[in-house]
């Protein structure tokens, strides 16, 4: 991870295999930084998932601040191989922020 933004961030549960899954492709196959938030025990943020994207299941998935659905939608821009080029393009936004901040510390 990039100071404290992550490329991915992932709304889990706990005991979800399709939450595993969205973190194996994400960690293992893209080598890419992920920050979880586990939200087993809190309805509440649930909600409000459901209420921000329309999503209904977990893992909800996000590149920076875009919501990109959940597992299947993971694996299905994978195989198109449009999650790694929009992947690539977060990932240069932090590295060019990290560069600022850098710049500015000089």
């Amino acid at each position: 991870m990039f100071g404290d933004r992550a490329v991915f961030k992932m709304y889990i549960k706990d005991g979800c295999p399709y939450c595993d899954k969205a973190r194996d492709v994400i960690l293992k196959e893209m080598d890419m930084s992920l920050h979880t938030i586990n939200i087993t025990n809190d309805p509440n943020m649930r909600e409000m998932i459901i209420e921000d994207t329309g999503h209904k299941t977990l893992p909800a998935i996000f590149i920076g601040g875009v919501f990109v659905g959940g597992c299947d939608d993971l694996c299905e821009l994978r195989d198109s191989g449009e999650l790694e080029l929009m992947a690539l393009r977060e990932q240069n936004s932090i590295l060019k922020e990290q560069i600022c901040q850098c710049k500015r510390s000089l």
